[in-house]
């Protein structure tokens, strides 16, 4: 492959591709009679692993270090680039919520309260602190297969079942009883239709609450005691 068709199919400029020639990070195996570089497989191989490696957040010098020392695993780096990819796909679709009732209200006449604003603020950076484009453009995707009233739909489901699951919680019941276990099978459900069923999404929004705590994560919805006491009754499942 001559380097203005590698340059199109990947978005990475000629003037990169020679930059990562020179510095002998991406070395194009051959020549073509005229002198022109010539990219075979393995380089492009090679390439996907230097720019995968930038984005986790390598230098230059570290990649090219790694990929030469001969203990370079592509497959870790697939896995990290997935995780992160998943880490950015539910702060995306928390932000979309926000925008959604911001625009909402906008279109109704109103003007957003400070606090909807801030929260609006809070959840995008939140996005880009937890989820990946790939993950965000996914739940994007369920968001609007839902459209506005669908995703109403899940904010109550979510707010009766938080409630209910606090109720619970104060009146001691015990988390093996089959009534909190049902809530379990409601809550498990709901995590579901969020992620998809996709353990990437959901390995990021658990790094989410856990870094965050329930609280900032659910914005107010859930607090810590509910939340702690959730936990236990799935333990029991385990």
């Amino acid at each position: 492959m001559r380097v203005g068709d590698l340059a199109k199919r990947t978005g990475l400029t000629v003037r990169a591709l020679h930059h990562y020639d020179a510095l002998g990070l991406v070395v194009p195996s051959g020549r073509t009679p005229a002198g022109h570089r010539d990219y075979a497989d393995a380089d492009v191989r090679r390439l996907y692993a230097v720019v995968a490696l930038r984005r986790l957040g390598l230098g230059l010098a570290e990649v090219k270090a790694l990929l030469d020392g001969g203990a370079y695993d592509p497959r870790e780096t697939v896995r990290r680039q997935l995780a992160e990819s998943d880490r950015r796909l539910a702060a995306e679709t928390e932000l979309r919520t926000r925008l959604t009732r911001l625009l909402a209200v906008l279109d109704s006449g109103g003007e957003p309260t400070t606090d909807d604003l801030l929260r609006a603020v809070e959840a995008t950076t939140m996005t880009e602190q937890y989820y990946t484009p790939e993950q965000l453009a996914d739940l994007s995707r369920r968001a609007e297969a839902l459209g506005p009233e669908g995703m109403a739909k899940a904010q109550q489901d979510w707010a009766d079942l938080i409630a209910e699951v606090d109720a619970a919680r104060l009146a001691g019941t015990d988390p093996s009883d089959p009534k909190v276990q049902a809530l379990a099978d409601r809550w498990e459900a709901l995590i579901s239709s969020f992620t998809g069923g996709d353990p990437g999404i959901r390995a990021s929004l658990q790094r989410l609450y856990d870094e965050q705590g329930p609280e900032t994560a659910s914005r107010g919805m859930v607090n810590t005691e509910a939340m702690a006491y959730m936990q236990t009754v799935l333990a029991l499942r385990s």
